[in-house]
């Protein structure tokens, strides 16, 4: 097996493993709370 291969095939099971993972609660929590920050600045400037 090529050195290359070894690489990509460990990294593509990296890969799936994390994307297995999801996202926490808590990381989602912020993200909502940074979107609806965003959509207040954008009505603010609306105005």
């Amino acid at each position: 097996m090529q050195p290359n291969a070894s690489i990509s095939r460990k990294l593509r099971e990296f890969y799936d493993a994390v994307q297995d993972e999801g996202i926490p609660d808590r990381f989602m929590e912020l993200l909502e709370r940074l979107d609806q920050a965003e959509k207040n600045a954008k009505s603010v400037d609306v105005k």
